[in-house]
């Protein structure tokens, strides 16, 4: 215990001379109050006996002057232990200091220490009793906004793996634990003080109702429903977006009127809505009420309803960057239904997406399939190349939609350059596919090609790989891409290599395929192996142009039952342990649409 006589030899301990003036005078405030804190002996023994309700708190920080009061836990029953002693009520605090500091956000102008102390307490908590105890047994404690962090604490310690609570010694399921005296206090803490929240705690309490399993009947959702549809007009963007996401998880099957007062809300302001969760709520919400509009016949309020869904889905695809399972299902099932009402710059938009990109979405594209060929006359080649990549890189063999991009290759394949035309011929090779026009296609892209060959020789090699693969073979063009004027251009380009690659391997399969070529050849000192080393599919699909050249041939050579992933190819083109694979009828040649003998299931099994 420190004593006045200590306080003046250390006041007397260095010399004026030594001491700055401003110096002691800066140490006179602190000196003072561990002067007037030492005069009462007894002011760390205990707590306030006026605070009777429970866990109370413990002053500390004498030294600086001040009386910082923290919380503590108690069992359920504050009085089984006797540590309760008596002092005045204003024992912690000292005399003589400015005004605390407190934020306008908390309710009863708490201090900024006790509130983010209780905060941290409760989301530590270990267990659900633990939190119940911080809450009840601290009620001058709590403000407003530790009750939403309360329930958010509870959900997550009721969603563990073990799924049971340890309250008070005892496990309770989730059920019994919404029973619970205690929790039943914090409900009506809630309930008794709802009207003097401020919304953020409104809002977020209802969240945390949602989130934690409460009936959409029970007294605590009803009062934080109705104070919501009181103050909606006060709330803001979030606050909506939140108030409606938690509404339709409490009532997922009947509809609500707090749903249809938001949704007016967020639909005004869409392109501002970022979180996830509600995006797909509201594709939740809008197919329901497509499902509710499919038994009559078409109308007005189904293309309103479509077109809106279309808004979304385009928004979503552009704010969400992951999605689960049963989402992508959602999004998957909205996009074939509003798919029709799509323009040229909503499809570029979708097909522009990295989330649509990266995943399958087949509904979309069988429905696709029927509408597109009315409107393909009004897409750009830019928005008809990136359908043509997604469809090639998910292997969606849907014969109406390959034919028309054949149609579309067709009519304006003299305006396209030739990168783009690489793009739109490139799903036929890949799934093997020869389009019901391909005896008036093939010549026409020849003549593009004869024209356009120097333009762009990366493209024309790609191009003419893919009329390899679909067993068309144009002389002409090989007679100017394997002329001198053609190897010493490609030689100086920057993609020299892998266009000699190429080169080599157009090379070998005219030797190999086409025997009766009496044309130019590739000298043999640009020949290079197409892969350097031995090589698996799975490699050849991460790292060449041509994703799946070395995957397909294996597939449709030994069978989808004998095709194995890690299956090792010799380096080069070589396929001459392959030949007793394939009977007598030499390699499976491309199919067409009208292929005769095949019913639809044979064929996509032959053809991967």
């Amino acid at each position: 215990m420190l004593s006045l006589n200590f306080l003046q030899d250390l006041l007397v301990f260095r010399s004026p001379s030594s001491c700055p003036p401003l110096t002691m005078l800066r140490l006179l405030p602190w000196l003072r109050a561990l002067s007037q804190e030492s005069a009462r002996p007894f002011v760390l023994q205990g707590l306030a006996a006026s605070d009777t309700s429970g866990a109370r708190m413990y002053p500390s920080c004498y030294c600086a002057g001040r009386a910082k009061q923290r919380a503590v836990l108690l069992p359920l029953d504050p009085y089984s232990h006797r540590l309760l002693h008596s002092l005045p009520p204003d024992a912690g605090r000292t005399r003589g200091h400015g005004k605390r500091k407190s934020w306008s956000f908390i309710h009863e102008k708490m201090s900024y220490d006790t509130f983010f102390t209780m905060k941290r307490l409760i989301e530590r908590s270990q267990s659900v009793g633990e939190v119940l105890r911080w809450v009840t047994q601290n009620p001058s404690k709590v403000s407003a906004s530790h009750y939403p962090i309360a329930l958010h604490k509870l959900g997550q310690l009721l969603q563990q793996p073990q799924g049971q609570a340890v309250v008070n010694g005892e496990h309770h399921g989730p059920n019994q634990v919404l029973e619970l005296p205690e929790f039943q206090a914090l409900c009506q803490a809630i309930i008794s003080g709802c009207s003097k929240f401020d919304n953020f705690s409104i809002v977020n309490c209802l969240y945390a109702a949602a989130a934690l399993g409460l009936p959409g009947d029970s007294a605590l959702v009803q009062v934080l429903e109705d104070e919501s549809r009181s103050r909606l007009g006060r709330f803001n963007q979030k606050d909506v977006s939140m108030v409606f996401s938690s509404v339709m998880r409490l009532h997922p099957s009947s509809p609500h009127p707090l749903v249809e007062s938001c949704l007016s809300s967020l639909e005004r302001h869409l392109e501002k809505e970022r979180h996830p969760q509600t995006l797909f709520l509201l594709l939740s919400y809008y197919r329901l009420r497509a499902q509710a509009l499919q038994g009559h016949p078409a109308s007005d309020q189904q293309l309103l309803n479509n077109r809106k869904i279309l808004r979304l889905v385009r928004h979503t695809l552009g704010q969400v960057s992951a999605v689960r399972e049963h989402e992508l299902a959602l999004l998957d099932e909205m996009l074939a239904l509003c798919a029709q009402e799509a323009n040229n710059k909503a499809l570029e938009a979708i097909f522009s997406s990295q989330l649509f990109y990266e995943n399958r979405q087949e509904r979309f594209i069988r429905s696709m399939a029927e509408w597109l060929p009315r409107k393909a006359e009004n897409l750009t080649p830019y928005t008809m190349a990136l359908i043509a990549k997604y469809v090639a890189r998910h292997r969606l063999r849907e014969p109406r939609l390959l034919d028309t991009i054949a149609n579309f290759l067709l009519k304006r394949g003299e305006q396209l350059e030739s990168k783009v035309i690489q793009k739109l011929v490139f799903p036929f090779s890949r799934m093997n596919y020869r389009p019901s026009n391909h005896s008036e296609l093939f010549p026409k892209l020849e003549a593009i090609l004869e024209q356009k060959a120097t333009s762009s020789p990366l493209a024309t090699v790609n191009i003419l790989m893919s009329m390899f693969q679909l067993r068309h073979f144009p002389q002409a063009v090989l007679h100017q891409v394997f002329s001198p004027a053609f190897i010493t251009n490609v030689m100086s380009s920057p993609y020299a290599l892998i266009v000699r690659r190429y080169l080599s391997l157009l090379d070998a399969a005219l030797e190999l395929e086409f025997r009766d070529y009496s044309g130019p050849r590739l000298d043999p000192r640009y020949r290079v192996l197409m892969f350097d080393h031995a090589l698996t599919a799975d490699e050849a699909n991460r790292k060449y142009s041509y994703k799946g050249l070395v995957a397909e041939a294996l597939r449709q050579l030994v069978g989808e039952e004998c095709y194995r992933q890690d299956e090792v190819l010799p380096p080069g083109y070589c396929t001459g342990n392959c030949h007793g694979v394939w009977g007598s009828q030499g390699p499976a040649p491309p199919a067409s649409c009208d292929s005769p003998g095949l019913s639809a299931s044979q064929y996509n099994r032959r053809f991967i």
